[in-house]
């Protein structure tokens, strides 16, 4: 018998993805759900492969411990004058894109608004599991770059994936 995985807390990601592509991340999980799919995947597209192939060597590898992710609402309708982390997911691993795109015939790990006009320029996709909104969100100044000794600053904006400490949390968020 083999067990799952289990989630690392030496590290977690902070990674900004716009806030149309987490929501409709939803419904590609809804779509692998009435697929039978057990464990959905939704695949977010990156040019930032040095943190992913980082993150991989700290878990140890794409068969260690699963990392969570702790997401930004770019692009978001509504922005709080302080920027939070609002949604969560736990990173599975990541793969190399096929011309810039992600491999067609898993087309529905991708949200329906990034397939729209999408151009070949990622150089590897990211995958998550457990993709939700948080109902706490957490302010970006409680996360510290992972082998920084300060905090973010309270207005800082992540423009791609980081690699943080666990966040210290009042409460468990998977």
């Amino acid at each position: 018998m083999t067990t799952a995985p289990k989630i690392t807390h030496a590290f977690a990601i902070l990674a900004p993805v716009p806030e149309e592509h987490l929501l409709s991340g939803l419904e590609a999980i809804q779509v692998q759900e009435a697929k039978g799919i057990e464990e959905p995947i939704v695949a977010f597209g990156s040019t930032a492969f040095n943190i992913f192939r980082k993150a991989d060597e700290l878990r140890g590898g794409h068969g260690g411990s699963l990392v969570e992710v702790f997401l930004y609402a770019s692009h978001a309708e509504e922005q709080p004058l302080t920027p939070r982390a609002t949604w969560h997911a736990v990173y599975v691993k990541h793969i190399e894109a096929r011309n810039g795109r992600y491999p067609k015939e898993r087309s529905y790990e991708r949200p329906e608004t990034a397939l729209n006009g999408d151009k070949p320029v990622w150089a590897i996709f990211w995958q998550v599991q457990s993709l939700k909104k948080l109902n706490v969100p957490i302010p970006i100044k409680q996360f510290h770059g992972l082998d920084k000794r300060s905090p973010y600053q309270a207005r800082f904006i992540p423009e791609g994936p980081l690699l943080v400490q666990y966040p210290q949390l009042p409460g468990s968020v998977s």
